[in-house]
């Protein structure tokens, strides 16, 4: 029977082995696969680091010293205080999210508008620029612009102020292609 050969320690599990104790390596492996799955299903609904921003100053400075212990913790290489650490740090998303709805806010709706693009691709435009990353993850098939990030391409493309001039001549005007200005080069003879 041929010898299994072990796959080398990678990624978390290289970081667990340091110290060499396993119980001590499962616990804080556990603490953070668990904790990682809660801050997924946040970021996911909300933003990737959108919450801290949707809430009081007391509130985000409460949240990242929450943070720094949680760091500390796994600095610590210490899987009960880690453990510890990362049920906290759940609770603390939970009053972020808790206290984001107080102020008004709400989770991403994943909302665009879409259109097919002349290469056969699909073009979706979003409201935000965190819609945009909502978007662009669940919808990878598609070229995801957020309608500042198309503000900015209008403003820096050399063409913009002539069909910006017609559309507001024209109301209602629809582009329907745009054709770079090619530079005609003279070759012809000269007749003398």
């Amino acid at each position: 029977m041929a010898k299994r050969i072990p796959k080398p320690a990678r990624g978390v599990q290289k970081m667990m082995q340091r110290n060499g104790d396993s119980v001590n390596a499962r616990k804080l492996r556990s603490a953070l696969v668990e904790l990682d799955k809660i801050v997924s299903d946040y970021e996911q609904r909300w933003g990737i680091d959108r919450l801290p921003e949707l809430v009081d100053t007391k509130l985000r400075e409460r949240f990242e010293a929450q943070l720094d212990r949680l760091n500390k913790a796994i600095d610590a290489d210490v899987g009960s205080e880690v453990k510890v650490e990362a049920e906290a740090m759940a609770r603390a998303y939970a009053a972020l999210e808790k206290a984001a709805k107080a102020n008004g806010h709400s989770e991403l709706t994943g909302e665009f508008w879409e259109a097919a693009m002349p290469d056969g691709k699909v073009l979706a435009i979003t409201r935000t620029f965190e819609e945009q990353h909502k978007v662009a993850r669940e919808h990878r098939d598609m070229v995801v612009y957020c309608v500042e990030e198309v503000a900015n391409i209008l403003a820096n493309w050399e063409g913009h102020v002539a069909v910006t001039m017609t559309k507001h001549e024209f109301p209602g005007a629809e582009v329907v292609n745009v054709k770079e200005k090619q530079e005609e080069i003279f070759d012809d003879e000269l007749p003398f």
